[in-house]
């Protein structure tokens, strides 16, 4: 990559990291990210659930132990704004690499490029959250920019990063596919380069057991693959009527009509798009990986579409943009410098507590220690954190709960029939949900003793 290509890139991402770090940590599952990275340091991998009281003893996924190690390296060295310093360095990767990879295939014209980028910006801004998956998806776009580079060295960093990635989060899985696809190409077409394609394809493959787990950590991300549990947002299918599902369906439909109008496109864009597009269909947690994918071949095409369409409308001509001068190499280190620099000063003044609103804090000092909690899903996490003395009885993990956990989660969630022989089988004690929920408003019917708060109910299960 040239000079300007890293300044711009560089100053663009800080600028939006340092956006980013204005609001405070507090993803409900990155508190059992670092309660999980703790035990690992204290006890080794974890690989039995060691925080319910429903599951415990389950095997669980490792496939993200080390993203969750650096997160708990961020809480270490400065609580919890040393997590928000992590956070806002991965976003600053993230959006520089999707920035560079934008202006590595239209470097003529940066403002057209970054214009370009913009639309995977944005619906990435849905997975800038405390969690591995942030880091995963920082490799991915590490990973695609590699991709639009020249030459046999970006195939050996990319190597390195596969095996590196499967160790931070499945999402990997996808990289390694990725690699594969693109080294058969490669050998079948590219003789002289062939040895780089092998060592690609060579670290591709070892990527899938070069992990605790072994082959094992596939589990995961197949589970989610072939099973989503949809009943999670993130898990659900792509909606074009909310903001970022119109986004995605908005970015789907370009890359159709500019492959359309722009001319033939490269094989290996063909063999990077078209997997990941076919994945986003899937899952809202996926489009993101498709915009990503998507902008640099929008980047270099797109223009040559739109050339093309407002020719046959006879409204502009076909030629070339004409060339532009090349600022000064001190300008663009000066552009990186500076990008840097507003990464690190947004951090220190950034929140340096976590935004815990959402969660029942006041409820923390009536909880019992032992099993018996039956809480949201979605304070799981958290309260794994700031109540260890009692167990929960599901959390984000999911893993260890599909099947008759989950199913018995929803059936006392949503008070359906049968709801409380669920909560004598199962030994519900204590319930905390919100008050809206079913089983809230079913407990305060049946006269049961509440705690309630600005945004809990605290039910106390009678004895039977």
């Amino acid at each position: 990559m040239t000079r300007q290509i890293v300044g711009i890139a560089t100053l663009v991402a800080g600028a939006l990291a340092a956006a980013s770090a204005t609001f405070a940590v507090g993803d409900s599952d990155l508190y059992w990210h670092l309660a999980t990275a703790r035990e690992t340091l204290a006890n080794g991998l974890v690989r039995a659930d060691v925080f319910s009281w429903t599951a415990r003893g389950a095997q669980v996924a490792t496939d993200q132990w080390l993203g969750q190690l650096v997160l708990y390296a961020g809480y270490s060295a400065g609580s919890w704004l040393g997590v928000l310093g992590v956070r806002t360095v991965a976003v600053a990767l993230l959006v520089g690499c999707i920035a560079a990879a934008a202006l590595v295939r239209r470097p003529s014209s940066p403002v057209a490029a970054l214009a370009i980028a913009v639309p995977s910006i944005l619906l990435s801004r849905f997975l800038w959250t405390e969690r591995p998956e942030l880091l995963g998806t920082v490799f991915f776009a590490a990973l695609v920019l590699l991709l639009q580079l020249p030459g046999r060295m970006p195939l050996s960093a990319a190597a390195v990063l596969l095996v590196v990635w499967a160790n931070v989060h499945g999402s990997f899985a996808l990289g390694a596919g990725l690699v594969l696809l693109v080294a058969v190409h490669g050998l079948a077409t590219d003789r002289p380069g062939r040895r780089a394609y092998v060592v690609a394809a060579t670290a591709a493959l070892l990527s899938f057991v070069l992990t605790p787990a072994g082959i094992g950590t596939l589990t995961a991300p197949g589970l989610h693959l072939f099973d989503p549990p949809r009943q999670i947002q993130e898990w659900a299918l792509p909606d074009p009527t909310t903001p970022a599902g119109a986004l995605w369906a908005a970015l789907l439909g370009l890359v159709i009509a500019t492959a359309s109008l722009s001319g033939p496109a490269r094989a290996r864009d063909v063999i990077v798009i078209v997997p990941v597009a076919l994945l986003s269909l899937l899952a809202i947690r996926h489009t993101p990986l498709f915009a990503i994918v998507a902008t640099p071949y929008l980047a270099e095409h797109l223009p040559i579409a739109a050339r093309a369409f407002g020719a046959r409308l006879g409204l502009v001509g076909t030629g070339a943009s004409p060339a532009r001068r090349r600022a000064p190499a001190w300008i663009d280190t000066a552009i990186a410098i500076a990008g840097v620099v507003v990464v690190f000063a947004s951090i220190a003044v950034a929140p340096r507590e976590p935004e815990e609103s959402g969660f029942p804090v006041a409820a923390l000092e009536a909880l019992p220690p032992g099993p018996g909690l039956f809480a949201q899903y979605d304070w799981g996490g958290w309260l794994i954190w700031r109540a260890p003395g009692t167990p929960v009885f599901v959390d984000g993990r999911l893993v260890p709960y599909r099947g008759a956990v989950l199913s018995d989660y929803r059936t006392v969630l949503e008070a359906r029939p049968g709801w409380r022989d669920v909560v004598t089988r199962r030994g519900i004690t204590r319930i905390l949900v919100r008050p809206g929920d079913p089983v809230a408003v079913r407990a305060q019917q049946l006269g049961w003793r509440t705690r309630v708060g600005s945004s809990f109910v605290l039910i106390e299960v009678p004895n039977p």
